[in-house]
């Protein structure tokens, strides 16, 4: 169902729902307006019999109290008849009205000697409406009633002209409602072809024009930002592209080179060894641009959940690691801060920084972790970052002239301030004040930070 017409339903629906109450509510008070009327009536009528002596209420008392006057007999089910009934005290029953009509004797509960009671009661074809007054100083027992035949056609008739009205005016009301839902949502329709006309021409550099200020321009602006955000995502891969290809073509260069080598010429042992260490080597690192390269493309930690992670644990793991590996020593100053992270993430992040600073660390120093209430800051004793080099260690692909001739891939800090950003913390990097080395780490924000 499109929204226009479900607009128009609800709408519609909304002015059924308020013609229907409206509706009940005049029938209601129509209904005890007239019912009033006719009680007020029989109250009067009884006060007069019930304040007068009475013996016997003659045949033509009926012909003289009506409101046609005089002496004309008013019709069985006219409005203003009215048919009397005495019950004398000695179980006598005298009839005063029209056509014969017998009123139904009242039970002992309907007779009240102090006022009068009311009720509704069917004589044959007649609904009647029936006063009872106990009459004090004969003990008799009067009785009147007033037929509710045009009451109730009166009613019916009404009845009928509000579901007719109320009928058309929903009819009309959905037909506005259908004008308004299109009116209303002509802005959208127009918006669906504009985005439509971006989707076929696939130009990312293409944005909506936005006018005024209410939801349907909030919504282009959404969507502009989308598309914005696509398009630097879109850059963001073809960067990552074209530097991957840029950085696979030095190892496979020196691959195809040696391979040729040892192909077409006849190369001593040693230096065959040597090629071969070579080639092992380029390999090697081959397999770790690549590996790099798909972590940042596809983000492999997307899919994995959060939990509360030690990560002085996870530090203890990764120092243990290298000094299995490299025989380097990494001392740990840990405050048993606890996040909700990803732990896999966590442990990749500080392992690159970590391999990062075992690269650059001399051989038997040691390098230094300390973890501060989800800050984890790795120092190292090597050079230091140069003054041209330091706001460019978490860029893809940048490695310093110094870092050039070693191995690395210059994606290893990049990974890691994407880890960290996908947590919402923050990477830092800078030399040390007090002596050579670099400081590196991140921090992740007070929201994700459990204990210290």
């Amino acid at each position: 169902m499109t929204i226009r017409r479900r607009i128009a339903l609800v709408s519609t629906a909304a002015v059924a729902v308020t013609v229907v109450v409206v509706s009940i509510g005049a029938f209601i008070g129509a209904q005890r307006q007239i019912m009033g009327e006719i009680d007020q009536s029989l109250h009067a009528r009884a006060e007069i019999i019930q304040n007068v002596p009475i013996g016997v209420i003659p045949p033509g008392f009926n012909d003289v109290t009506t409101s046609r006057g005089g002496n004309v007999r008013p019709g069985r089910g006219d409005f203003d008849s009215t048919f009397y009934q005495v019950i004398l005290s000695d179980g006598t029953t005298i009839n005063a009205g029209v056509e014969g009509i017998v009123l139904p004797a009242p039970t002992v509960d309907e007779v009240d000697i102090s006022e009068p009671t009311l009720r509704t009661v069917r004589v044959e074809d007649l609904s009647l409406r029936v006063v009872t007054v106990y009459h004090s100083e004969t003990g008799s027992i009067v009785q009147m009633a007033r037929p509710l035949t045009e009451a109730r056609s009166t009613l019916a008739g009404f009845a009928a002209v509000l579901a007719v009205g109320g009928a058309l005016g929903i009819a009309i009301a959905g037909g506005l409602g259908f004008l308004v839902a299109r009116s209303a949502l002509k802005p959208i329709d127009e918006l669906r072809g504009s985005i439509s006309d971006i989707s076929a021409s696939r130009s990312l550099t293409d944005r909506l024009d936005v006018t005024g200020a209410d939801e349907i321009a909030e919504l282009a602006e959404a969507f502009n930002g989308l598309l914005a955000e696509i398009e630097a995502s879109k850059a963001e891969q073809v960067r990552l592209v074209r530097d991957a290809g840029h950085e696979l073509r030095t190892p496979l260069t020196a691959l195809r080179t040696n391979l040729e080598i040892l192909q077409r010429h006849d190369v001593p042992a040693d230096e065959r060894a040597a090629m071969i260490d070579a080639a092992h080597f380029e390999v090697a690192e081959l397999s770790s641009l690549v590996t790099e390269v798909v972590d940042l493309a596809t983000d492999r930690y997307e899919e994995e959940e959060a939990t509360d992670v030690t990560i002085g644990g996870v530090v203890a793991e990764i120092a243990e690691r290298a000094k299995r590996r490299n025989d380097r020593d990494v001392v740990v100053e840990d405050d048993g801060s606890v996040v909700h992270a990803k732990r896999d993430a966590i442990d990749r992040a500080i392992s690159n920084i970590v391999t990062n600073a075992d690269k650059w660390t001399p051989r038997g120093e040691t390098i230094l972790v300390e973890i501060d209430s989800g800050r984890v800051t790795v120092t190292d004793s090597g050079p230091g970052f140069g003054a041209a080099d330091v706001d460019h260690v978490f860029e893809r692909f940048y490695r310093s002239a110094e870092a050039r001739s070693m191995p690395g891939s210059g994606l290893g800090l990049s990974i890691v301030a994407q880890i960290v950003e996908d947590h919402g913390g923050t990477v830092f990097a800078h030399s040390r004040s007090d002596a050579t080395g670099a400081v590196v780490g991140f921090e992740l924000p007070e929201s994700v930070v459990r204990t210290t």
